[in-house]
């Protein structure tokens, strides 16, 4: 954790990304920014996480996820948690992998995305 600074919480983030590497580092950059984080490797641990910790503001998912796709993985958060603030980080900006654009109120970050970048959609 933390090197003995009071960092003022912001809110708890759950990192949904298959790859551990991007998982790890977007966590990272998630708690420099002043988040709580969790991790996820698929949709399905992230459902599980949602029902148990409603201290979860923020769902940051991949889209291709193994098993359940992050769109359905988004479908279901939204209807366990309507308040959830979701940001989807893809290669496909304000569009899903088929084509098909989502939700308004959804945010967006286009792989590879830097702290700025993280920032900016954890804040807007």
């Amino acid at each position: 954790m933390g090197s003995g600074s009071v960092v003022q919480r912001r809110g708890k983030v759950l990192v949904v990304e298959d790859v551990a590497l991007i998982r790890a580092t977007t966590m990272d950059m998630a708690e420099h920014l002043g988040f709580a984080v969790m991790e996820a490797p698929d949709a399905q641990e992230a459902l599980t996480l949602l029902h148990q910790d409603s201290g979860i503001t923020v769902l940051l998912t991949d889209l291709g996820l193994p098993g359940m796709s992050g769109r359905q993985l988004v479908d279901e958060a939204l209807q366990l948690r309507p308040d959830l603030k979701v940001i989807i980080a893809t290669g496909y900006p304000t569009r899903g992998e088929d084509g098909t654009a989502f939700a308004r109120g959804i945010g967006y970050l286009v792989k590879p995305f830097d702290m700025k970048q993280l920032r900016k959609a954890l804040e807007s």
